[in-house]
């Protein structure tokens, strides 16, 4: 234990590796007798080290009594004492004054919040501080020799490490206008005049210590939805993978079925389990598309809408009627409603059919919208031309997708119109194969709130 200010014992800790190569970056000399080298320098914990060469010598001996040869060479690595530990997850403020009676009362002041309390006399001495700590909260005097509280406070806003930790100024001048412009122009978010009010500087500490510990709350949180975000789509992503498998057996059972058998109600039976492994296949591709995580997400300014009707203006825009060299076959299934941007639904509607009109050809071109299911919509734009291997990149990407199943991939090509299905909340798929041609699905939630 050490005597700190005030009369008050310290504990001595051994300063880490990271801490003494910080500190010696720093220029910071732990001892009084010019021994910037020392080697995990005994520090009082919120304090500078005022003891001499022999007092660190004993102190280094007490500490490393009784462990063991082969570990010593790792003592710089790792933290010497439980309470030490503690400390690290303590919540701390920095508090920066040239006298060191303000230093003492500030110290009694916060004594009773739980935080741990640094305190630094000059702006060199809490940079040094700021290079080990981390702090929720800076109190800094103005009036300083030296460097003064703005030149502090600006320095603090220019490193990544420090830029976004509270400034609170202390100060004994007048409440001049210019002087509180040129405080908040140096980063600070507050003033405190001094005499200082206890009830004041505690119930504004108070308040920024809450905001820090919902800021950790919800960075974990954040961190943990990314986490179970990441399993999610991995999950998805090896479950379609693994379904597709069984499903491309199953429609090639039924298309030899079909193909060899004589008796109707058998070829009857081989096109129902087409069709149906048909639908799964495609509700399978959505799953797998949904678990890629997007990146760029657009903001939906969602509103209700008709789908099919929105469609069916977008076919009588000019722009679209120049490249369509007929007028598509439209047809709308169910209840078509729900929320959706209609914005970027019309763009995502244009870019479909441009695609579709590029890579038709002479076929015609079939629409259809599907609001037979209770909280979802469909959009379905087909043709019975067949890609080549280059268009079929260019749409659905480089990945060869299973046999006779949709591709869960899409190329430049989709890339806008799937951007504006993710942003919804739904997902964008493809398909293009031999007698059965080329089709894009859009799937949307029918409600956002569902989403």
């Amino acid at each position: 234990m050490k005597r700190g200010k005030g009369g008050r014992m310290l504990p001595l800790r051994m300063q880490t590796k990271t801490e003494h190569d910080a500190r010696n970056r720093a220029g910071y000399v732990p001892c009084k007798s010019g021994h910037a080298g020392c080697p995990m320098g005994a520090t009082p914990v919120g304090a500078r080290s005022r003891h001499g060469p022999g007092l660190l010598a004993a102190g280094l001996t007490r500490a490393l009594a009784g462990v063991g040869k082969k570990y010593s060479d790792d003592m710089t690595q790792t933290n010497l004492f439980d309470w030490e530990n503690d400390v690290a997850h303590q919540i701390s403020v920095l508090v920066v004054d040239d006298k060191p009676q303000n230093l003492l009362a500030m110290r009694a002041l916060l004594a009773d919040s739980g935080l741990q309390v640094l305190t630094a006399e000059s702006g060199p001495a809490a940079l040094e501080l700021l290079l080990v700590h981390d702090v929720m909260l800076a109190l800094l005097d103005v009036q300083m020799p030296g460097m003064d509280g703005f030149t502090l406070a600006e320095l603090m806003r220019g490193a990544e490490r420090t830029r976004h930790v509270p400034i609170i100024f202390l100060t004994a001048g007048s409440q001049e206008a210019q002087r509180s412009f040129a405080g908040y122009e140096a980063g600070a978010v507050d003033f405190i005049y001094k005499p200082v009010d206890a009830h004041v500087l505690r119930s504004k500490v108070a308040v920024f210590a809450d905001l820090h510990r919902q800021r950790q709350l919800l960075a974990e949180r954040i961190v943990e939805q990314e986490r179970l975000a990441r399993v999610n789509a991995l999950m998805l992503g090896a479950l379609s993978h693994d379904i597709r498998s069984p499903l491309s057996v199953l429609m090639l059972n039924a298309e030899l079925l079909i193909r060899q058998t004589e008796a109707p109600s058998l070829q009857k039976a081989g096109l129902r389990m087409k069709t149906a492994a048909t639908l799964l296949g495609r509700q399978v591709d959505h799953l797998g598309s949904l678990a890629r995580r997007p990146c760029e997400l657009l903001q939906v300014q969602a509103r209700r809408g008709d789908l099919a009707t929105l469609a069916a203006q977008r076919l009588d825009v000019e722009a679209n009627q120049a490249v369509l060299w007929a007028p598509p076959a439209f047809d709308r299934i169910g209840d078509t409603s729900g929320d959706f941007d209609l914005e970027l639904m019309a763009q995502a509607i244009d870019q479909l059919l441009m695609q579709a009109a590029t890579h038709a050809g002479d076929c015609a071109i079939r629409i259809q919208v599907d609001g037979g299911a209770q909280r979802s919509l469909m959009l379905r734009i087909s043709f019975d031309t067949v890609l080549d291997a280059e268009a079929a990149i260019h749409l659905f990407g480089g990945q060869e997708p299973v046999s006779g199943m949709a591709s869960a991939q899409v190329g430049p090509g989709l890339h806008e119109p799937e951007r504006v299905a993710r942003a919804h909340g739904g997902s964008l798929i493809g398909v293009s194969r031999a007698r059965q041609g080329t089709m894009f699905e859009l799937l949307l939630p029918r409600l956002q709130s569902e989403r």
